[in-house]
C-alpha cells in the first residue's frame, strides 16, 4: 500500500468508481441536504438502503449495480456522515428515522423495501415499527432493535468516554495503516476483498478520520445509541407481537461486531422472519456477499433460511 501524507486525506469524499452516475443532492424541508445515490426509474419498485455507524452509502457499491436494472435503489449518506450535511445537534435513532421519512416524502416514495446494515438496521427496524405502512419489506443486516448481548470491547468502551474517545480517534490521523487495520474486525477476511475495494477502503477510512464533522456525528450517534438501545428492550417484545412487515434478517457467521446470538434473539422475537446465516462473511455482508443482500430484495424466497429448531 502506498503511503501518503496525512493532509492528503482532508477534503471531499469521491464516490467509488461507477457510482458517480447516480449521485444527487436532496434538500429536505428540515434544512438538511443529503448526498444520495439514486439509480432512478420512477416506474420501478423503490429500495432504500441505510448504512451503518461511521460508514456512508458507498458501502452498497456492490449491491447497487445488482438492483439498478429492475429497482430504484436509493442509498443516502445519513446526516452527520459522508457527504451529507453535518448539523451541530444530537444524533439519535428517532432523528435518523424522521430524516428518512422526510427523504421518502421528498422523493415521492409512498412505500419501499427498506434495507439497513448495523446501526442502519436499527434505524430501519425503528422506522418500520413507527411507519409500517411505508415499508413493503424489511431487510436487516447484522443489526436490529433486538439486542440481548454485546461483546465486551475495550476499544468501544474507551470510545464511549467523552474526550478520550475523540483523542484516540484523531490519533489515527498520524498512521494511515493503523486506521485501515481498524476495519479488519468488520470482515471475515479484509485481505480477501478485491484490490479495488481494499484500495478504496484504505483511502476512505482515512478520509473519515480526517473529517471533523464526521467525528462529531460518529461520537454523538455512538453515545446516544449506547444509552437508547438498552432502554428499548423491556417493552420491545410487546411492540413486536403484532408485527406484519415481511422481514429478512441476514447475519455473517463470522460477525465479530454484533454476535450471532442477537440474530437468534431477533428470530425468536419475530418467528415469521426469514433468518439467513451467511458463511465466510463478517459484519459487512453487503460487501463480502452482495449477491445475498440483493437476493433478499429481489428473491427472498430463494434464500435458505436457518431452520427454527436450529435458532
Amino acid at each position: 500500500m502506498i503511503q501518503k501524507t496525512q493532509t492528503s486525506y482532508a477534503g471531499p469524499m469521491q464516490p467509488y468508481s461507477g457510482l458517480e452516475r447516480w449521485e444527487r443532492q436532496v434538500a429536505l424541508p428540515s434544512g438538511i441536504t443529503l448526498h444520495v445515490y439514486d439509480t432512478g426509474g420512477l416506474d420501478k419498485p423503490p429500495v432504500v438502503l441505510l448504512h451503518g455507524l461511521g460508514d456512508e452509502a458507498d458501502t452498497w457499491r456492490r449491491v447497487l449495480p445488482l438492483l439498478a436494472e429492475d429497482y430504484r435503489a436509493i442509498a443516502p449518506d445519513l446526516p452527520g456522515f459522508g457527504r451529507s450535511d453535518k448539523p451541530d445537534r444530537s444524533y439519535t435513532v428517532p432523528f435518523f428515522a424522521a430524516t428518512m421519512l422526510e427523504l421518502l416524502d421528498r422523493l415521492a416514495v409512498p412505500r419501499a423495501v427498506l434495507v439497513g446494515h448495523s446501526t442502519g438496521a436499527i434505524i430501519a427496524h425503528h422506522f418500520a415499527l413507527e411507519h409500517s405502512e411505508r415499508v413493503a419489506r424489511l431487510v436487516l443486516i447484522g443489526g436490529s432493535l433486538v439486542s440481548k448481548r454485546q461483546p465486551v470491547n475495550l476499544s468501544l468502551l474507551l470510545f464511549l468516554v467523552p474526550g478520550l474517545g475523540e483523542r484516540l480517534y484523531t490519533r489515527l490521523r498520524k498512521d494511515p495503516q493503523a486506521a485501515y487495520r481498524t476495519l479488519a474486525p468488520y470482515y471475515h477476511q479484509l485481505d480477501d476483498l478485491p484490490k479495488a475495494d481494499r484500495d478504496f477502503l484504505f483511502r476512505r477510512v482515512n478520509e473519515r478520520v480526517w473529517s471533523d464533522g464526521q467525528l462529531k456525528g460518529y461520537f454523538s450517534t455512538l453515545r446516544n445509541l449506547a444509552r437508547w438501545l438498552p432502554g428499548r428492550q423491556k417493552d420491545l417484545p410487546a411492540r413486536l407481537e403484532n408485527w406484519t412487515v415481511p422481514t429478512v434478517a441476514i447475519w455473517g457467521e463470522d460477525d465479530r461486531v454484533n454476535p450471532i446470538d442477537n440474530a437468534h434473539a431477533l428470530a425468536a422475537a419475530l418467528p415469521a422472519a426469514r433468518l439467513v446465516l451467511v458463511p465466510r462473511a463478517g459484519h459487512n455482508v453487503q460487501q463480502e456477499q452482495p449477491e445475498i443482500v440483493a437476493a433478499a430484495v429481489t428473491r427472498p424466497e430463494s434464500l435458505q433460511p436457518t431452520p427454527p429448531d436450529a435458532r
